[in-house]
């Protein structure tokens, strides 16, 4: 693994701007889902069912918004964009993202067969989280993976591999950083059930940030991480795997 992230002087943000970044979120966070609660009661809208409901859909892009708004404010405006890796790398790393992408995948298939030996068949709690359990139209696939497999996978790597991970590379070696970044990435999703697959996925994106020293990598596989992910429910839901 190369050594693009080390640098004596840190990289200008530190763990303070970081727990202030994640606090910008949940108080931003909690004020957009309430927001959104109360506009829904006024017009008497539904129950939500499922993050494609127009209510929650707006919440959870509100949710990231305030995420993007805070890696902005104590990480991006006191060191630039550049120190959180948004910056240009060799194109010999995006070419390594579908080849990488093929192994964590073959990883994630092992990963998931060993987990249901173990504890027996278990459902995704993604799929109802996401769709309430129903088939979706073309429409609803379409807002799903802009939020799904655009916003979020760009708003995660600027924080997990973008913040994160400099600070831990900071005071580790490559590999404890890369598995470390990898065990926090998994355990804040807090699903449990999905936690071993989570860590596999973060294992694959912090290597992408360390070899490359640019979080773009990651964001691509990210994309097609949570992409094919969304592709998967709608055909599970719309061919009637799901009740």
């Amino acid at each position: 693994m190369q050594n693009e992230l080390i640098v004596p002087e840190g990289p200008g943000f530190g763990w303070r701007d970081l727990g202030l970044a994640l606090l910008m979120f949940v108080v931003g966070g909690t004020a957009v889902v309430f927001s959104g609660r109360s506009v829904a009661a006024l017009l008497n809208l539904p129950p939500s069912s499922g993050l494609l409901s127009p209510v929650a859909y707006v919440s959870g892009v509100g949710l990231y918004l305030a995420l993007l708004l805070g890696i902005y404010l104590f990480g991006a405006r006191r060191a630039g964009w550049a120190a959180l890796g948004l910056r240009g790398t060799s194109w010999v790393n995006f070419a390594l993202v579908p080849l990488l992408f093929v192994v964590g995948l073959s990883l994630l298939l092992a990963v998931t067969k060993l987990m249901t030996m173990l504890v027996g068949n278990f459902d995704n709690p993604q799929v109802n989280a996401i769709s309430g359990g129903k088939a979706m139209s073309l429409g609803e696939l379409g807002a799903g993976l802009l939020l799904i497999a655009v916003l979020v996978p760009f708003v995660e790597e600027l924080f997990f591999r973008g913040m994160l991970y400099p600070l831990l590379r900071q005071r580790a070696p490559a590999t404890l950083a890369v598995v470390a970044n990898a065990a926090i990435f998994a355990a804040v999703h807090m699903i449990p059930v999905l936690i071993p697959s989570l860590f596999v996925v973060g294992l694959c994106l912090a290597f992408l940030r360390e070899r490359s020293g640019s979080i773009w990598p990651g964001v691509c596989y990210h994309a097609m991480q949570n992409g094919m992910a969304m592709l998967a429910i709608y055909v599970t839901l719309n061919m009637g795997v799901v009740k």
